[in-house]
């Protein structure tokens, strides 16, 4: 095998090891995602505290509600009862009546939007619970399955490398460090093929000199890409 098959077979193993380690990481990073558990659990908690709050404030309306009556009637019987006759005494309460009134009236509408609010999140929080219910019990044996594909990867991973390595070895040392320079500056592909003399790297035609000296060398020569030429 010459120089220039030898680095051709190393990077197609090389751009199957980038697949593979691409494929580990993707599989970390949900194992560490949790498949979304800590993002609904703290949507679940939000929610709960929401429907907490809602209940509190229904309960305030409403006890503000029958406070409220209590001084309303309070006052009336004090307006009607014929017990007062000084004048700016029945001003005072009547005015004091009147704002009371209005109060007890603005708490009685709030009383209905804040049930309803109530209502709201509590449904939410059901469904949420339900649903973190069902994803988590989902996630324990996703969970199993991907760290049983993460370790059956890493065992394929780790034997790839070695061919790898082994294959490495076979090539010259300055060879071997110009094609890692290629390989790493232009995305993975650092030897490419040369077709009907065209760079199948760039797609731009060798002039014919060019095609005569990549055709008479013993490895690989530099293309205007950047890449490394492989004859045709």
């Amino acid at each position: 095998m010459t120089i220039a098959q030898s680095l051709l077979a190393l990077q197609d193993t090389d751009q199957s090891l980038a697949l593979r380690r691409r494929e580990y990481r993707e599989i970390e990073v949900e194992l560490a995602s949790e498949g979304g558990l800590p993002e609904l659990r703290d949507k679940c908690e939000k929610t709960r505290k929401r429907e907490l709050e809602a209940k509190v404030e229904t309960a305030r309306l409403e006890s503000d509600l029958a406070t409220l009556k209590d001084q309303v009637g309070e006052l009336e019987t004090r307006l009607y009862g014929g017990s007062i006759t000084n004048v700016r005494e029945l001003t005072a309460i009547e005015t004091e009546h009147s704002t009371t009134r209005r109060n007890l009236a603005q708490v009685e509408e709030s009383i209905a939007p804040a049930e309803v609010a109530a209502e709201h999140a509590r449904q939410q929080y059901e469904d949420l619970s339900k649903e973190l219910e069902e994803r988590e019990k989902s996630w324990e044996t996703r969970k199993v399955e991907l760290r049983l594909e993460m370790a059956k990867r890493g065992t394929v991973f780790n034997e790839m490398l070695k061919a790898r390595n082994l294959e490495a070895a076979q090539i010259p040392e300055e060879d071997l460090a110009r094609y890692t320079r290629l390989f790493r500056s232009n995305r993975g592909v650092a030897v490419v093929r040369v077709d009907r003399g065209v760079c199948q790297g760039c797609a731009v035609r060798l002039p014919v000199g060019e095609l005569t000296r990549l055709r008479a060398a013993d490895g690989p020569i530099p293309c205007s890409c950047g890449r490394a030429l492989l004859t045709e």
